[in-house]
């Protein structure tokens, strides 16, 4: 059969149309998600990873209701860089996105089917609805979207199939290892195996693609995935990076070896069903669930080997608490106890806030500011789960001196969570100077370490206080105070007696970084005073 020229050229509009709709329904119907699920959908996928087999049902579950095994996998990465979850606890979600991907697959068998324009026009009237039933609208017109564009593109291969020009255009498709390559950077490009997949089953359904080509390209699209894992980390924390490199070789590994065995396995899917396209959407189904079961077995030997080939000594910084629980059984006294060690968790998590900030005047990368900020977000985590904890002592009958001490302890916590922001507000101000293109030479930076190195040894003091108060130390730590602010007092008319002496001289940056030194001893001070109250009070 040879159509006119005009009418070739429509089918192939109409097919490029179809597929740019398809690209956009599977990204829009994914963002939708996203967009409805946020905060609380990742706070779920956060619980359920404990588990590797119910963290991975979490991302296989979550994968296809996204449709984009990239979408949860940056996800997971993002969770494991800020502290979320952890580096082994990712790894079942990793696993299990895989099998989410071929839920895009299976709906596209449903392509010649009515059910495509009964969801576009279900899902235009639900906008014209309650606020509730709107809300989902656009979920149900986008899957409609997804099944009408694989239509689209279906019906016009299927009349260019006998097309001259189209038939040779295939006909380079007959090297099953070219295919997965072809397969894997088309992947790479459009950051989806489901819409490589989700293709792969329209063009095997019309006889443009053989199986064997096709499951070669199926695999090809798996371990093309994995490469945006790999971008997405550059820059951040090393159990992210694991994360990331978990998850391409989870894939390549998995890829490769069912490579190796392609034609036994395009045998085996033309034994279960003589339906091409079928063979297609199952070997992506069974290919998943094989190699995620695989490696959800062999779990702990493959986190040692990502271990290996991503080293690093670096601590997992986790948002969790170290000391308290939600044990109901405790006494007063052990519930204080644990508070009390949170307080000197937290401020140990501050002085590394200062410490890395600080370190920003000699390294200032990108990597460097998410580890400050997740550093601060930890902070901000222990202020809420100390409050809370304090809170859940009121069950008991207080006297005065535990109803004090809850008090204390209260703006002693969100004082520390103040102490984060100034350590954040610190790396700022280096990050400011690298920016500004000042020279760090411009800084007397032996009289600003000096001024650290102080604060530094205050945040100790005050952190032993916290544990266990004593009057006479505490009297002595302000003096200390007091010796921390003379010397902020004459590195200021340095500064003065600097900017009258001289037309060149700026410091600037020197002054704020001082000033944020002071507004810390400042902070510190707060706390030590709260403590000397207490104890003047009730331990005279």
């Amino acid at each position: 059969m040879n159509l006119p020229t005009s009418e070739n050229l429509l089918l192939y509009l109409s097919a490029l149309s179809g597929t740019i709709l398809f690209l956009f329904s599977i990204q829009s119907l994914g963002n939708e998600v996203q967009d409805i699920a946020n905060e609380n959908f990742r706070k779920k996928l956060a619980k359920w990873v404990q588990n590797r087999f119910s963290g991975a049902l979490a991302g296989a579950i979550s994968t296809a209701i996204v449709h984009s095994s990239t979408a949860i996998t940056t996800i997971t990465l993002a969770l494991v860089n800020s502290g979320v979850i952890s580096f082994h606890d990712s790894l079942g979600v990793i696993f299990g996105s895989g099998i989410g991907t071929t839920i895009t697959a299976q709906i596209a068998l449903l392509s010649d089917t009515p059910i495509a324009p009964i969801l576009v026009i279900l899902g235009f009237g639900m906008q014209f609805l309650g606020k509730k039933v709107k809300k989902y609208s656009n979920l149900v017109l986008y899957i409609g979207l997804i099944l009408f564009s694989l239509g689209l593109v279906s019906s016009s291969i299927k009349m260019l199939s006998d097309n001259h020009v189209f038939d040779t255009l295939f006909n380079y498709f007959t090297s099953p290892l070219l295919a997965f390559v072809l397969s894997f950077f088309f992947t790479v490009l459009v950051h989806s195996s489901s819409i490589t997949t989700g293709l792969l089953v329209i063009f095997a359904s019309t006889g443009v693609i053989p199986p064997n080509i096709a499951i070669a390209m199926v695999l090809g699209a798996n371990m093309g995935t994995s490469i945006s894992s790999l971008v997405v980390t550059h820059d951040y924390s090393l159990f992210a990076k694991r994360t990331g490199y978990a998850n391409f070789f989870f894939k390549a590994i998995g890829s490769l070896l069912f490579m190796l065995f392609l034609g036994k396995y395009t045998e085996l899917m033309g034994v279960i069903t003589e339906d091409v396209a079928a063979q297609v959407a199952l070997s992506h189904l069974i290919f998943n669930l094989v190699n995620t079961l695989f490696f959800l077995v062999i779990l702990t030997p493959f986190e040692k080997f990502i271990r290996i080939v991503v080293p690093g000594d670096d601590k997992e910084v986790l948002l969790e608490t170290k000391y308290i629980d939600n044990r109901e059984n405790k006494e007063f006294k052990e519930g204080i106890e644990d508070i009390k060690n949170e307080l000197v968790y937290s401020v140990d998590n501050t002085i590394n806030i200062y410490e890395k900030s600080f370190g920003i005047y000699y390294n200032p990368t990108e990597r460097m500011r998410l580890e400050i900020e997740k550093y601060e977000t930890l902070n901000d985590y222990l202020d809420e789960a100390i409050t809370k904890a304090l809170l859940g002592l009121s069950r008991f009958k207080l006297t005065r001196k535990m109803a004090k001490e809850s008090v204390v302890l209260v703006k002693i916590s969100n004082t520390i969570e103040q102490l984060g922001d100034l350590g954040l507000d610190f790396g700022n101000v280096f990050r400011r100077m690298h920016k500004s293109d000042i020279s760090p030479d411009e800084i007397p930076l032996n009289r600003l370490t000096e001024l650290y190195d102080k604060l530094i040894e205050l945040f100790e003091a005050i952190k032993v206080q916290i544990k266990e108060q004593d009057k006479e130390e505490l009297k002595k730590i302000k003096g200390y105070e007091e010796e921390i602010y003379l010397i902020i007092r004459e590195e200021y008319d340095r500064h003065v007696q600097r900017l009258q002496d001289s037309t060149n001289y700026d410091g600037n940056v020197f002054v704020d970084a001082v000033s944020i030194i002071e507004l810390s001893v400042s902070k510190l001070r707060d706390i030590r005073k709260l403590l000397l109250g207490f104890v003047r009070e009730f331990n005279r």
